[in-house]
């Protein structure tokens, strides 16, 4: 008994000592790789070339994902990277979506609100009334008082270079209700230009703004007095109980909104960055509108990082992952033949149905390689770049990744933005100095009970 509570008192000890850690990021591997050559990016980069030279011309970029690239902060690092770090002009922002009115998280580059009542759905729903676009999400509304905001470079300290003289807003309504614009509160109401066979509104504006608020009137004027007379009665959890009503819902005008596209007249880099939480690539294929949408922003640089959501499973079958894939980029180049593809491979995860390591992880990189391989694309392994199997719960111990092991915090989400921008520009400026700076000794948030469980284990046994 005295041994076993030294034992007990030594394991302490020895945790409380190694209160500090080390990320085992493996930065041999930090390259983009091109396992049949990089010819395929010759297109994309002989117009960034020409941007940087001429300052003519606009280069799109599009990035896909899951919820690391919604909350859009791997993604903005690179964004912001290009933009400050080698100096390439910033176009339009591209696409945008008022995450808020479908109660999820927005993107950390800008901000949205909503006032109002809305329903909503993304592309991991199969219940969808209408057809989705390349963003994966559509908000409806039948409150005339509703809106919504988008707010662009709010968030982040000393990012001011995003602008739009263009608003291309994706949608339907079976009443004829048409989205209203305005640039600010009590400004001019702007009405768009209908485009039938895209669903879509477009709106030329006077001046280049960062800033939109949307709003949804109906075209029966007595019909919306009669609504908003009667909503002027109620309370506000009286108001809540009636717009959820299924029925009553159902029987009002109402607005689908799907998606949000702000182009600029200047030249430069248009960086989209669309990711929906919970989504594999079954989600993307669902996406009956996304060449539709595609073609307002033809991507020049494709980066694919879906598959975390795919690999969240027992057994993971590569061959259906790569043929979904397959699927995937055929939609893509019937809209922008031409255009080079990265492949990035999943994070180290636990299997959020065992909460257990995943060993799906290689797999997918093993997959990822194959797939680059055969569209002559580039490879990041971010699965090998932080260390590897396991590697992920040294990064929820110093707190650069959330609790869930699959998530990483914001802290986590911008080295793995920084590091992923280091191999990307060693092949656009090979002789530009890296960005990344690798934190060392850091503090361990959560100290593991495991020692003193393991020693109880061994005690029964005896």
């Amino acid at each position: 008994m005295i041994r076993y509570a030294l034992f007990c008192i030594l394991a302490l000890s020895a945790t409380l000592c190694a209160a500090t850690a080390n990320l085992p990021i493996d930065t041999s591997k930090n390259h983009l790789e091109f396992p049949a050559g990089n010819a395929s990016f010759a297109p994309f980069l002989r117009k960034l070339d020409s941007l940087a030279h001429t300052g003519k011309g606009t280069v799109n970029i599009l990035h896909l994902g899951g919820s690391h690239i919604q909350a859009d902060i791997i993604s903005n690092r690179v964004r912001s990277h290009l933009i400050q770090d080698l100096k390439f002009p910033a176009a339009g922002r591209g696409y945008v979506f008022p995450y808020t009115a479908a109660r999820t998280n927005t993107p950390i580059s800008y901000a949205s609100r909503r006032k109002g009542h809305f329903k909503w759905l993304r592309s991991v729903r199969k219940d969808r009334k209408y057809k989705l676009g390349l963003m994966g999400f559509e908000v409806t509304t039948i409150d005339p008082e509703a809106e919504v905001r988008i707010v662009l470079d709010s968030r982040i300290p000393n990012e001011k270079f995003w602008y739009f003289t263009e608003a291309r807003i994706f949608g339907y309504s079976p009443n004829s209700i048409e989205p209203v614009l305005q640039l600010d509160s009590n400004g001019t109401r702007y009405f768009g230009k209908h485009d039938s066979l895209s669903n879509s509104f477009t709106f030329q504006l006077p001046r280049r703004a960062d800033s939109l608020i949307l709003t949804f009137p109906w075209k029966d004027s007595l019909a919306q007095k009669f609504l908003q007379d009667t909503l002027s009665k109620l309370d506000s959890l009286k108001k809540d109980s009636l717009f959820a009503d299924t029925n009553f819902f159902d029987s009002q005008p109402s607005f689908t909104l799907t998606g949000i596209l702000l182009t600029d007249t200047v030249p430069g880099i248009v960086y989209n960055s669309i990711g929906v939480n919970g989504a594999d690539l079954e989600a993307y294929l669902s996406l009956e509108n996304m060449e539709s949408d595609l073609k307002f922003s033809p991507p020049d640089l494709v980066i694919l990082a879906i598959g975390v959501n795919d690999a969240n499973v027992d057994v993971f079958d590569p061959e259906l992952f790569k043929a979904r894939y397959d699927t995937l980029i055929a939609r893509i180049k019937s809209v922008s033949p031409k255009t080079s593809f990265i492949f990035v491979s999943n994070n180290d995860n636990y299997n959020t149905q065992t909460n257990k390591p995943n060993s799906n992880g290689a797999l997918v990189v093993k997959a990822c390689k194959e797939l680059a391989k055969k569209y002559k694309g580039g490879f990041w392994d971010m699965y090998g770049v932080m260390g590897g199997f396991k590697s992920i719960e040294t990064w929820t111990l110093v707190d650069y990744a959330k609790k869930d092991h699959v998530h990483f915090t914001n802290a986590g989400y911008e080295l793995l933005g920084d590091l992923y921008y280091d191999a990307l520009k060693e092949v656009l400026r090979p002789d530009a100095p890296k960005v990344t700076t690798i934190p060392k000794d850091l503090p361990v948030k959560n100290i593991p009970s495991k020692p003193a469980k393991a020693t109880k284990k061994r005690k029964a046994k005896k």
